[in-house]
């Protein structure tokens, strides 16, 4: 192993504080939007990549052989596992928690090119992620609205008000494309009729979806409606 400096432990103690702080960074975006993965993970991840690396240095150093990015790309494989717990699909059969595992796997590199001593590029990075994660999402829900295409939730009272639905929409400006019922937990209605909720997709003519989210719900028998 290299021999112990006082400036060695001043490089590592900046670069494994570097890495809390990129790491807290995205994390606290992610926990104020009460997201599974949060300060803490984000934090963890991003020093533990940045110790991968600096080992990965002293032992480099110390036998004057090895392969540089060998634990590098063990970490990027790795962290795959992490991420996959933050992956969700709910009852809606809709994917949430693609950009909190995105999030850690950037945040695993973030701590790699800290720990290798890269920090005009970490540092650049760590701020393009926080912009594209607290301002794209805006644009991206700009672009949503702008969509001919829509993707609803929505809550029917019965399944003659599911089929009416459909047939009214069917008939006229919009087309479905796909159409799938989901089984509900609510209890039956005073009339004894169950529930009954369904995703659909549809095409919509060039407006608000906002304004057409008000209209369909105005429809008989929809309890709740949403685009998701």
């Amino acid at each position: 192993m290299a021999s112990f400096e006082p400036s060695q432990l001043l490089t590592t103690l900046f670069r494994l504080l570097l890495a809390a702080w990129c790491g807290g960074v995205i994390g606290m975006e992610r926990r104020k939007r009460h997201r599974p993965a949060g300060l803490r993970t984000h934090m963890l991840v991003c020093i533990a990549s940045t110790l991968v690396m600096l080992t990965n240095e002293q032992i480099t150093a110390g036998t004057a052989s090895g392969d540089p990015t060998r634990l590098a790309a063990q970490v990027i494989s790795g962290i795959g596992f992490l991420g996959a717990g933050t992956i969700l699909i709910d009852r809606r059969n809709h994917v949430r928690g693609l950009t909190t595992a995105a999030g850690l796997w950037a945040s695993a590199c973030l701590g790699i090119a800290i720990g290798a001593g890269y920090y005009s590029g970490a540092l650049i990075t760590c701020l393009l992620i926080m912009l594209i994660v607290t301002k794209f999402i805006d644009v991206e829900k700009w672009f949503l609205r702008k969509s001919s295409f829509m993707e609803i939730h929505v809550v029917f009272d019965s399944d003659e008000s599911l089929n009416c639905f459909l047939e009214v929409i069917t008939g006229s400006q919009y087309t479905v494309y796909t159409f799938e019922k989901i089984d509900t937990l609510m209890e039956p209605n005073k009339d004894g009729r169950k529930p009954v909720e369904a995703t659909l997709i549809i095409q919509v003519p060039k407006e608000n979806h906002w304004e057409i989210i008000q209209r369909f719900s105005e429809s008989r028998g929809i309890r709740f409606i949403e685009e998701i």
